[in-house]
């Protein structure tokens, strides 16, 4: 697990000192750091996408409050600043990997890191409130298997994220009111956002570190990419947007950074994820093949059930849900299912498929029980990371 883009909003603070930071923001947007690297931008807008590697800093002067009819307006209100961006990206210069596990720490190194390039005193992280983490989880997959991994997603409906929901080759984007869920080959969002920004950054890094006129600088750069990409090709990042929905319903307000810990998010992230694709629950290994779905059938919920649902199952692996939902009553349908469910049985790549003893997702689920999944500490190394020199000289 990792954590990515994070939004915070600061206390209430003295009008002279936000407009203070507006300035500076202003004079920083679009202008390169003191070695000509753009690894951090402070800008007043809003940020393009959760591929963005700036730093949004945006002083405020209103803030959303409830008349009395029940309906939120803006109102004006003492100053305050929101800080939003990429705390991965902010450590690592990318998130391909590694990346931030702790929340509390996270958020205390990015208002530090945005106390530092404004060159201001701002509140302690502790004292700001939550409006938005991005929680990832990543999983091992070469290339084919995502593809295939998201040609499977293609064949399948999602009533409840239908709304907005969009679909792309190496990518499924499902948003909602108080969580958006998020499934993309990492090496194709990587090649297109990050890679020439880091060429850039790496060449500039490089001529610093060894000087402009050595010209092994380009090489380097290079091969620093090179690597980066391969690994992001065999990556399938799995992301949950936590929104200031979620945190007010379940807190009944947008709680302080103090008030929110790994547990709570680390539940959200997998509750999304397994509603979405009814994936069975977190402490039972989800089962997809033949002879273990029928095993698993019959000794939940016996002999006849069992070969009863392992028909049900054997259906929905060959049909289209809309199919099956025509050829069984609505009750009959959604009770079958919510059994599978329940008994930890998936129909989505089963070996049951024409092409199934080829398959490279048959025993895949993103879910951490899956072998796949990440969760070793990020390893130094140096063709991958940023050194400390590097960090040094960009900073």
């Amino acid at each position: 697990m990792a954590y990515d883009t994070l939004k915070l909003k600061s206390p209430s603070m003295d009008e002279s000192f936000v407009r203070a930071i507006e300035q500076q923001c202003v004079l920083r947007s679009g202008v390169d750091l003191a070695t000509g690297a753009m690894l951090y931008e402070l800008h007043t807008g809003e940020l393009l996408g959760s591929w963005d590697s700036r730093i949004s800093v945006r002083p405020m002067y209103e803030d959303w409050v409830t008349d009395k009819n029940g309906r939120p307006r803006l109102a004006p209100c003492e100053p305050y600043i929101l800080v939003e961006g990429s705390v991965h990206k902010a450590m690592m210069g990318h998130n391909v990997y590694g990346g931030p596990r702790n929340f509390q720490k996270a958020c205390s190194f990015f208002v530090n890191l945005v106390e530092k390039l404004l060159g201001v005193d701002l509140p302690p992280s502790g004292n700001w409130t939550v409006h938005r983490v991005d929680v990832a989880h990543v999983f091992a997959l070469t290339k084919p298997a995502c593809k295939e991994f998201f040609d499977s997603i293609q064949l399948r409906n999602f009533p409840r994220r239908q709304k907005k929901a969009a679909k792309y080759d190496m990518a499924v984007y499902f948003p909602g009111k108080t969580t958006t869920v998020k499934f993309y080959h990492k090496g194709s969002e990587f090649g297109l956002h990050d890679k020439a920004r880091l060429r850039n950054y790496f060449r500039q890094a490089f001529a610093l570190m060894y000087g402009k006129k050595d010209l092994r600088n380009f090489e380097r750069a290079e091969n620093k990419l090179k690597a980066l990409q391969r690994l992001a090709d065999s990556r399938l990042r799995v992301e949950v947007e936590v929104h200031s929905d979620k945190f007010q319903y379940d807190f009944g307000r947008n709680p302080l950074v103090s008030e929110v810990d790994d547990a709570y998010l680390e539940a959200i992230h997998d509750k999304e994820v397994e509603r979405l694709l009814r994936e069975g629950k977190q402490s039972m290994e989800t089962v997809r093949t033949t002879t273990a779905v029928m095993t698993r059938l019959q000794n939940v919920y016996g002999g006849t059930p069992g070969q009863r649902l392992y028909g049900f199952w054997a259906a929905m692996c060959t049909l289209n849900e809309n199919v099956m939902r025509e050829k069984y009553s609505r009750a009959t349908f959604f009770r079958n299912r919510k059994l599978l469910e329940e008994a930890g049985v998936s129909w989505r790549s089963s070996d049951i498929h024409v092409t199934a003893n080829d398959s490279l997702i048959h025993d895949f689920t993103p879910m951490r029980v899956d072998r796949r999944f990440c969760n070793a500490p990020a390893r130094n190394r140096p063709e991958l990371n940023y050194s400390r020199d590097e960090l040094r000289l960009a900073a």
